[in-house]
């Protein structure tokens, strides 16, 4: 099933939560970071079936910028996985 925008919630969410989500054997979590000029979204990804705090799997992360674009492009990646 292919990961849609109303899946991730809107921008606004992100501003006080993290969102954990899964796509078949895959999952992923998506927050807010702060880095030194700007926020962004981090974009981290691994394989299940154990969540993120506890897993010893390795995990890939991706940046992106913190608006509907950057929420648009993690979309994407997901549908690409």
């Amino acid at each position: 099933m292919a990961v849609t925008r109303q899946m991730i919630f809107p921008l606004a969410f992100y501003k006080k939560s993290k969102f954990n989500g899964s796509k078949g054997a895959l999952n992923y979590r998506i927050e807010k970071v702060s880095g030194e000029d700007r926020d962004e979204f981090l974009l981290t990804i691994w394989k299940g079936p154990f969540c993120y705090e506890v897993t010893r799997e390795e995990k890939t992360t991706h940046r992106y910028p913190f608006s509907d674009e950057g929420l648009d492009a993690i979309v994407e990646k997901l549908n690409q996985l």
